[in-house]
């Protein structure tokens, strides 16, 4: 049987937002920029790298400012920052108007689990979704050619468990409708199988065919998340969020050892939360004639790296291999 996949597929590197958010330790500005300097030497073109939310919720980005203006100033690489409400997006157009390059915003967190949506964002469905098209028009307002929505807890929720498939099918209609250009389909839960996602993409990509409107977000929560990624390949998606060393998941709860407000428990009891790696992701699509444009070689050296900034050891097979012939 012959399988069709994508000549060339784009991998979103978001170690800086998603990945930095579930860390209990701050890592400086300088930190931040040297993370964004190595992914940009190893090829990576498209970088989320932070979120605009208050600080007293997300410490991890109080530099979010200070990094937007010292970023690299590069045409060929595009720049996604995380504003999910009306005060965050007031201060992307804040930035635009001075000129700061951002080029993609990813507003709109809607999961299809009600109990999720409340306990992430504290509203309904529907107060979201008038939220999310209010957002959209003054992004795009200002400016912003990519505005992204999300919808969570696709295959299942960490709070209220089992959600009708059909619930995001219909989420897509109403976030196309509203005016998003783009959908980030999420599964947190690490729960899908591979088959749950050739399955769930098919119904998709056959009513919304277009491959740059829609990417997607797996926290591989338990270890099966780079084979969704492939089933999603076959099915014809080509956008893909990834993280160095795995890292990642839910805010934070402590920050250099003090409580955060507004958090709570950590939904796993799991020592991997994150995302699927960067560098194995990269690794696998490169060895199998799939084009990224990145040098997996050169991630592997950022994962070690990264490794000795955050003080811990991170889940990555390939950049954790004793004597990498690669590195």
């Amino acid at each position: 049987m012959k399988i069709e996949l994508p000549k060339k597929i784009n991998i979103i590197d978001i170690t800086m937002r998603d990945g930095l958010q579930n860390e209990e330790k701050f890592l400086p500005l300088e930190g931040k920029l040297h993370i964004a300097e190595k992914l940009i030497d190893a090829g990576v073109k498209k970088i989320e790298v932070g979120s605009m939310s208050h600080v007293k919720y997300v410490p991890q980005f109080r530099d979010i400012d200070d990094l937007m203006r010292a970023l690299p100033k590069r045409d060929d690489v595009e720049y996604t920052v995380l504003a999910l409400n009306k005060k965050a997006v007031e201060r992307v157009v804040k930035l635009l108007e001075e000129g700061i390059k951002i080029d993609r915003v990813l507003t709109g967190q809607l999961a299809t689990s009600e109990a999720y949506a409340k306990k992430n964002m504290n509203r309904t469905h529907e107060e979201l979704f008038l939220e999310a098209e209010k957002n959209v028009k003054l992004l795009h307002d200002a400016g912003i050619k990519k505005v992204v929505g999300n919808i969570g807890t696709i295959f299942g929720c960490p709070i209220q468990g089992e959600v009708p498939i059909e619930k995001a099918y219909e989420f897509a209609d109403r976030m196309f409708q509203i005016g998003f250009d783009e959908i980030e389909h999420s599964d947190p839960d690490g729960k899908a199988t591979p088959k749950d996602i050739l399955e769930y993409f098919s119904v998709v990509l056959e009513k919304y065919p277009d491959p740059s409107k829609h990417s997607f977000h797996i926290h591989d929560i338990r270890g099966t998340g780079i084979a969704g990624y492939y089933a999603a390949m076959m099915a014809g998606i080509i956008n893909f969020d990834c993280t160095i060393g795995g890292i990642g998941g839910q805010v934070a709860n402590f920050m250099d050892g003090l409580p955060i407000k507004g958090t709570g428990e950590y939904y796993f009891e799991s020592r991997r939360t994150g995302l699927v790696s960067t560098e194995d992701f990269t690794t696998m699509v490169n060895e199998m004639g799939i084009e990224t444009g990145i040098d997996h070689k050169k991630l592997y050296k950022l994962g070690l790296e990264l490794e000795k900034m955050l003080g811990r050891e991170l889940h990555s097979f390939t950049s954790s291999v004793k004597n990498n012939s690669a590195l």
